[in-house]
């Protein structure tokens, strides 16, 4: 059967709506209606080329991107890793021969590199379990919960699926939520040694941040020289010109040799968003989940 990103973020949802509607004393109906008020709000962000003003410490807006956004970011990032065959070699080979994997991620509070990663190495089938130690930079420490919700999610549904015993599941996830503004360089020096990753992550990070940020750039070049040599990161982006030039200008900067640039188109035909439950009935008429994506991205390699 597999995993099915909407079946996994529905328990997700349902606690944040719950919690939600018990704090400001509103019926879930109401607590629908602000998801639904800045899921409009936050398209309009998205696309007033400028800093989007994404109000991610508030409830609703966090409900609106793990509603809206958040299985079509995770079959995005699975993508890249399935279908990038030095990519994919990488990870399983590390995966094969450590039973292991270190990850970072930046900017990626939410939850969805979580989601792509454990449907990767479902689906690979290597007859044994890989540790994932997962490492988590983002600013917005209100997306703690969603991000642990998720990791125990996963774990629920491993531990269905192939018992108890944690040797037997595909993954087993560790790791840290650490609140960290990624612009600013002087933050590195309170973060310890999360930096002897194999894989660093930077998916639709650039174009939240949006501007070719110098602060954004030192700290991925300090990144780059803590790195191990050979350490895969991943840019995910929009598909766009400016979003290339803004990896190239980090590549120079930290000395990553990038891969060619990979336009890709997608969609989530696999999925089932009725799997959402509740707020799927609810709302789908006037807003659905996205089940497309279209994006550009590129593996740079530290030498």
């Amino acid at each position: 059967m597999g995993i099915n990103f909407f079946e996994l973020l529905n328990p997700v949802l349902d606690k944040e709506i719950t919690f939600i509607s018990n704090q400001l004393t509103i019926p879930p109906e109401e607590v629908y209606k602000l998801l639904l008020e800045e899921a409009e709000r936050n398209q309009l962000e998205w696309y007033s080329n400028r800093v989007p003003n994404l109000n991610y410490e508030i409830p609703a807006c966090r409900l609106a991107y793990l509603y809206i956004v958040a299985a079509a970011n995770a079959s995005t990032f699975q993508y890249v890793l399935e279908s990038n065959e030095n990519l994919r070699s990488y990870i399983l080979g590390i995966a094969e021969q450590y039973h292991e994997l270190k990850i970072c991620a930046f900017g990626a509070g939410p939850g969805t590199e979580l989601l792509g990663l454990a449907k990767f190495f479902d689906k690979q089938k290597l007859g044994n379990s890989v540790s994932v130690d997962f490492q988590l930079l983002d600013k917005v420490q209100e997306w703690t919960s969603s991000w642990y919700c998720i990791r125990d999610q996963i774990n629920e549904y491993f531990k269905s699926i192939y018992g108890v015993v944690r040797s037997n599941w595909p993954m087993i996830t560790s790791g840290n939520f650490i609140a960290c503004d990624v612009t600013e360089l002087d933050r590195l020096s309170y973060l310890a040694n999360v930096w002897q990753q194999d894989l660093y992550v930077i998916n639709f990070l650039l174009s939240e941040i949006f501007n070719d940020d110098p602060g954004l750039r030192s700290f991925l070049s300090k990144v780059v020289e803590l790195a191990p040599k050979g350490a895969r990161f991943v840019f995910i982006e929009r598909r766009g010109a400016m979003w290339e030039e803004r990896m190239k200008n980090i590549a120079t900067d930290s000395g990553l040799i990038l891969s060619p640039f990979i336009e890709s188109k997608g969609n989530l035909a696999d999925e089932e968003p009725t799997k959402l439950g509740l707020i799927y009935s609810a709302i789908s008429e006037i807003r659905k989940p996205r089940l497309t994506w279209n994006v550009v991205y590129s593996v740079g390699v530290k030498q």
